[in-house]
């Protein structure tokens, strides 16, 4: 018969003393004695408390941008679309009394509008559902100002379903924009039926296409128009409540806001911190638009809206802008803490021209001649500090070499300065330097500055800054050395700065100089400044 084995809660357990049971109490003290025993010996031989747990990240600082607007943000790029009767009328803001049946895009491809966009490197469209005019690009029930009573497929055709389906195809988001100032509805004037009207075609936009990312709006009106009272936030709260991930843009927010001019270009300091109780749709202050506010209580970024030719709408006697221009633009937008949405309409025949496509194409191999090289990364890449030592790698300096925000350098609490420093090996050439801030952990930067190392060993300034964002992108006259440091002078309310992204890059094609406003103090003795040969190449396109 096998041996019955023993337990310590086991009654039968003999006493070695007097042979004689040990009851189940007495035995549990046993086993909480030897237990107690194991666990003061382990502790005892533990390591400190403070190196075996991590330290936890750093407070986020307020306020911090919604999941829709940190989606949008990371689109960089949009293209706009307008397209409607102006395109056949050659007119920028129509009467609204054209006769509908002009409108007939014998070629209308939207997969070629989606396909030019995304090979451009743009996260989503956007397209004028409705302009001023009051036609609609899709078959309203509220209106028959619209497609249906169209030459364009004998009535039958829908141009927002075609580009949604389009989009939805190629991955790329899709953004409307409909006109509050519509000059053909009857009831416009009549601020409650109106509204009611303007919020019924909201609807129908907002829940028959899918997704829907970005609600374009806008207080134009012309002088001497009726007065019309909008009821902007019943119409953002059925936005959101229709579309929880799509952004709204105005004037003044809620998620996105105007930058206060139409050339698209940023001021240099942009703040993504702004009051809405400060701005008012139709009557911002231009300034305060550009500029945002380091004291700001809500998050609403600038979006920075520009057309490629000098109208809004496809004329064949315009021409598109160059290639060249198209980049100073984005350094002065998306590399101002800016979302860069750029209109490109389509012609007449419904189609993206081939001197726009052009133009797109050669802009689009110049970005990725500047910046697929971040010369950074072929650097030894040290800090003077790191929050938690140097045993915490979440924290590492050479986050800053990763793409993508979520990644980032935090210094150690405390510090009275916070340097990045640079060892290329060799003396380089760059001229443009780029930085971003994980801004879901907040906007925190309002000062900074890059310098080099001379021949004769003395530190440098090269270019200075203030906001940075979500991208800041400074270009500066060519300048050589090997040794780089990027110093942060100042944070927004004392806290501790965070860097998600650091990039050092030639661009071969600009020319910088002073008056260009890029940069300034930053040429000295005993530096090799450079300047290099501009870009020189066959545009058919014109400014």
């Amino acid at each position: 018969m096998r041996k019955k084995k023993s337990n310590a809660r086991d009654p039968n357990i003999l006493n070695s003393k007097n042979k004689e049971p040990i009851s189940n109490y007495t035995g549990l003290v046993l086993l909480l004695f030897s237990s107690l025993t194991a666990t003061t010996k382990a502790i005892a031989t533990a390591p400190p408390l403070s190196s075996s747990l991590s330290k936890p990240p750093p407070l986020p600082i307020l306020p911090l941008p919604s999941a829709a607007q940190l989606s949008w943000q990371l689109g960089e790029m949009a293209l706009f679309l307008h397209f409607g009767t102006n395109t056949f009328t050659d007119s920028e803001w129509g009467t609204g009394h054209a006769d509908p049946s002009i409108f007939n895009p014998t070629r209308l491809d939207a997969r070629q509008w989606v396909s030019v966009a995304k090979n451009a490197g743009f996260s989503r469209v956007i397209l004028t559902a409705k302009h001023h005019d009051g036609f609609c690009l899709w078959p309203s029930i509220y209106t028959d100002y619209s497609v249906c009573s169209s030459s364009w497929k004998n009535g039958s055709g829908n141009v927002l379903a075609e580009l949604a389906d389009a989009a939805r195809e190629a991955g790329i988001d899709l953004g409307l924009y409909l006109s509050p100032w519509d000059r053909h509805e009857a009831s416009y004037g009549k601020t409650l039926e109106y509204n009611e009207f303007y919020m019924a075609q909201m609807s129908e936009l907002l829940t028959g296409y899918g997704g829907v990312k970005e609600v374009w709006l806008d207080g134009a009106k012309g002088e001497g128009e009726k007065d019309m009272e909008y009821f902007f936030d019943s119409w953002f709260s059925f936005i959101h409540q229709l579309q929880p991930g799509a952004a709204i843009f105005s004037d003044a927010g809620p998620d996105t806001r105007w930058i206060g001019d139409e050339a698209g270009v940023a001021g240099s300091t942009c703040w993504s911190l702004f009051n809405r109780s400060s701005a008012k749709i139709g009557d911002t202050d231009p300034q305060y638009s550009r500029d945002g506010d380091p004291y700001g209580h809500d998050w609403v970024p600038a979006e920075c809206d520009v057309s490629i030719r000098p109208g809004w709408f496809w004329h064949s006697s315009e021409r598109p802008k160059s290639a060249i221009t198209l980049l100073d633009i984005y350094y002065k937008s998306v590399g101002r803490n800016c979302l860069l949405l750029l209109n490109v309409p389509p012609n007449s025949s419904g189609l993206i021209s081939d001197e726009d496509i052009q133009v797109l194409e050669e802009f689009t191999k110049i970005r990725h001649t500047i910046f697929s090289s971040n010369l950074a990364k072929n650097a030894i890449l040290t800090a003077n500090s790191r929050r938690g030592g140097i045993s915490d790698s979440r924290f590492d300096p050479l986050h800053v070499l990763e793409e993508g925000i979520f990644s980032y350098w935090a210094p150690e609490e405390h510090q009275s300065d916070w340097v990045l420093n640079l060892d290329f090996g060799k003396s380089i050439s760059f001229n443009v330097l780029q930085i971003q801030e994980p801004i879901h952990m907040g906007q925190r930067i309002s000062e900074f500055h890059l310098d080099i190392c001379t021949e004769e060993g003395e530190w440098k300034m090269v270019t200075n800054g203030t906001t940075i964002g979500y991208r800041r992108l400074l270009q500066f006259l060519t300048v050589k050395s090997q040794y780089l440091r990027f110093v942060i002078d100042k944070s927004r309310a004392d806290v501790d700065p965070l860097i998600s992204y650091l990039g050092i890059y030639l661009d071969p094609f600009s020319i910088v100089n002073d008056a260009s406003g890029a940069s300034s103090q930053l040429y000295f003795n005993g530096t090799e400044v450079i300047q290099l040969k501009a870009y020189n190449h066959s545009l058919s396109a014109k400014m």
